[in-house]
């Protein structure tokens, strides 16, 4: 009977020692509860877009610590480079929350046929010329000058955060994370700010009629 304990005894120890032992996939010690996304490309200083919006370059999201990070997979990622075919990800294929992308850019054959080539005329190469800008009337340059403006600063953190204006690319926050140069008509404004490993922000606020008007714009990892 003290042999049958014995054994039974070694044999869960046995269960015990090897349980240890096992380690659990990604997703079930990581305390993200989103999806990460690990972008492994080539080339990798391909575009990132996310929703239509740019977020960053390919080699910013390939590794587990800089991992692109949604809070669900309802939402349209493309890579764009210029020379490549536009390739859009599908990830409602993924069922994983950590998924990592190995994707090899095919290059556009029609490119080149596509961009133009340059001629040399003798010894100088042919340069394009932009058409002249026409002069505004005067009494329109004097209603613009006239028309109120509100002086926006932005205080952004981190810094190289993308802004957006009503939806369009406005620039890249500079290393102070200050920016005082938005002059705006007063009104209501969407002001959104993208940056890889970061939740994007998005407000939309009031511009007022007066001299200065101060947005902070903080991002949470």
């Amino acid at each position: 009977m003290k042999k049958t304990y014995l054994v039974f005894g070694v044999f869960m120890l046995a269960i015990v020692l090897t349980s240890c032992s096992i380690q659990f996939p990604y997703d079930s010690y990581e305390d993200y509860s989103g999806y990460r996304i690990v972008l492994l490309v080539e080339p990798d200083d391909a575009d990132v877009l996310l929703n239509g919006r740019f977020i960053g370059l390919a080699y910013e999201f390939s590794t587990r610590e800089s991992a692109l990070r949604l809070a669900s997979r309802n939402n349209e990622l493309v890579l764009k480079k210029s020379g490549f075919v536009e390739e859009p990800i599908d990830l409602g294929d993924y069922t994983s929350r950590a998924i990592t992308l190995k994707i090899k850019m095919k290059p556009d054959t029609q490119f080149a046929a596509k961009t133009p080539v340059r001629e040399e005329m003798g010894k100088e190469a042919y340069e394009p010329k932009t058409e002249p800008v026409m002069p505004l009337p005067q009494d329109q340059k004097q209603q613009e000058s006239s028309a109120p403006s509100t002086l926006v600063r932005l205080e952004v953190t981190p810094v190289d955060t993308a802004i957006y204006l009503n939806g369009k690319f406005w620039g890249i926050a500079p290393e102070t994370g200050k920016i005082g140069n938005l002059r705006l008509k007063p009104g209501k404004y969407l002001f959104e700010a993208f940056r890889p490993g970061y939740k994007p922000f998005s407000r939309e606020s009031v511009v007022p009629k007066q001299e200065t008007f101060d947005i902070r714009i903080n991002l949470e990892k």
